[in-house]
């Protein structure tokens, strides 16, 4: 198997391209191929870490810039379950004092998310939640300000709704590659090898998540501008992700 560190530095270099490119069919190949990479390695790697004991549970905090955070962190979120990880909006105490402490909470426009996970799965969240988020803000910025019939500005409505847009349909393609690749991976290895492994990590992940957060709750947003949905949701099939192996306090749960 290729080593992981070559495989990450194939995958930063595809994810660099699709982020430079202006034409959004290549952007979406790229980023496919990121994904097919990503996606063939993971599974490979959960085994290899449950036989020899290396994996852990680990947390990463991201920082969600400005403007839009919310509807930014749920792109994150459908990232991050889709690579057996969970995003928390929000630090855990230790880690909001630690931050409030140190000056940092207060020194950035934005928010910050607390992200679960193997740490092997941490690097595929951070990797393509990052370029997913370059692309998806140079095509929000490129449809420019946004008026009404009346000739009202609805630019903030158009871009939270199109952020939301994109982060639903790129959630749902990468939900499917995960189902596919676990299919695929139960075929080749055997399900009573592959499932497992694959649950027992889950249940580690969702084991952490209980003891680090007390108080959770579901993030709600809503829809006011359905030619920006419109328009994420068809820059979010554009980002096509193939079908292959693959905030101070908490607030919610993705």
């Amino acid at each position: 198997m290729t080593s992981p560190d070559r495989v990450l530095q194939t995958i930063r270099a595809l994810l660099a391209k699709a982020e430079s490119t202006s034409y959004p069919e290549e952007a979406a190949a790229l980023t496919a191929k990121a994904q097919e990479l990503i996606a063939a390695h993971a599974i490979d790697l959960a085994l290899i870490e449950e036989k020899t004991g290396r994996g852990a549970v680990a947390t990463r905090i991201i920082f969600i810039p400005a403007p839009y955070p919310k509807e930014k962190y749920m792109l994150l979120g459908g990232v991050a379950q889709a690579n057996g990880c969970r995003a928390i909006l929000g630090l855990d105490d230790e880690q909001f004092q630690h931050m409030v402490s140190s000056g940092e909470l207060f020194s950035r426009n934005g928010n910050y998310a607390t992200v679960v996970g193997y740490d092997s799965d941490l690097d595929s969240v951070e990797l393509i939640f990052t370029s997913l988020l370059v692309q998806a803000v140079n095509i929000m910025l490129s449809h420019g300000a946004q008026v009404d019939a009346r000739g009202r500005n609805r630019t903030k409505s158009f871009r939270r709704s199109f952020l939301n847009g994109f982060a639903w349909t790129v959630s749902s393609r990468l939900e499917e590659a995960r189902r596919t690749a676990t299919e695929s991976a139960s075929t080749e290895e055997g399900s009573g090898s592959v499932l497992p492994v694959l649950a027992s990590r889950q249940a580690s992940v969702d084991e952490a998540i209980v003891e680090k957060f007390s108080k959770l709750s579901r993030l709600k947003t809503s829809v006011s501008n359905y030619d920006g949905i419109a328009a994420g949701n068809h820059a979010g099939n554009r980002a096509d992700l193939g079908n292959t192996r693959v905030g101070a306090s908490p607030t919610a749960l993705r």
